[in-house]
């Protein structure tokens, strides 16, 4: 299986990739994929992050009307001069960093402890669980101590055929949802 040169190289080809799909737009992708995650999460329990989706992500906000399952939200915090991602119980969404809605100043933070999973986006993934986010690094220094399942959410398209880039920081996810159903990414 072929590699991608670089990270560089990778993103800009997803990148290019998301505009045209999503221009097109995904409604039926996007119902099969909520289906499947509604699915999944409906079989969960205890406290679960996700995110409230940027335009060119998949959409999970059809999952928030699961009530047996508490949901926490990601925010971004300055810390030591570059951004961190902590998760919350929500008081009231804002836009915060990247126009990305998130808890106000208000809203709890949640120990990572006492989260079952985190529904993760990203550019793109492999089925062993790889993932390529936006650049930023958030979702990689969340979860480098974190235990609980860590669920990528996207389309197929976005599942690429060649090995991501992929750094000893960066961290696997164990499932991806897709329009396609589940992928159990530790088998690979």
């Amino acid at each position: 299986m072929s590699v991608w040169s670089s990270k560089k190289e990778c993103r800009s080809y997803f990148k290019s990739l998301c505009a045209q799909e999503f221009a097109q737009g995904l409604v039926q992708n996007q119902q099969q994929l909520s289906k499947h995650l509604s699915d999944f999460m409906s079989r969960q329990s205890g406290v679960w992050g996700a995110y409230r989706a940027l335009p060119q992500e998949a959409q999970v906000e059809a999952i928030f009307g699961i009530t047996h399952i508490e949901w926490i939200f990601p925010r971004a915090i300055e810390v030591d001069q570059h951004r961190e991602l902590e998760f919350c119980r929500v008081h009231q969404f804002i836009q915060g960093f990247f126009g990305i809605l998130e808890p106000d100043q208000k809203s709890q933070v949640v120990d990572h402890h006492h989260v079952q999973g985190l529904l993760i986006p990203g550019l793109a993934f492999n089925k062993d669980g790889r993932r390529l986010g936006k650049g930023k690094g958030f979702y990689d220094r969340a979860l480098e101590n974190f235990s609980g399942l860590k669920v990528g959410i996207c389309f197929d398209f976005q599942i690429s055929q060649q090995t991501l880039p992929f750094e000893e920081h960066d961290v696997r996810m164990d499932v991806l949802i897709t329009d396609s159903g589940l992928i159990d990414c530790r088998q690979f």
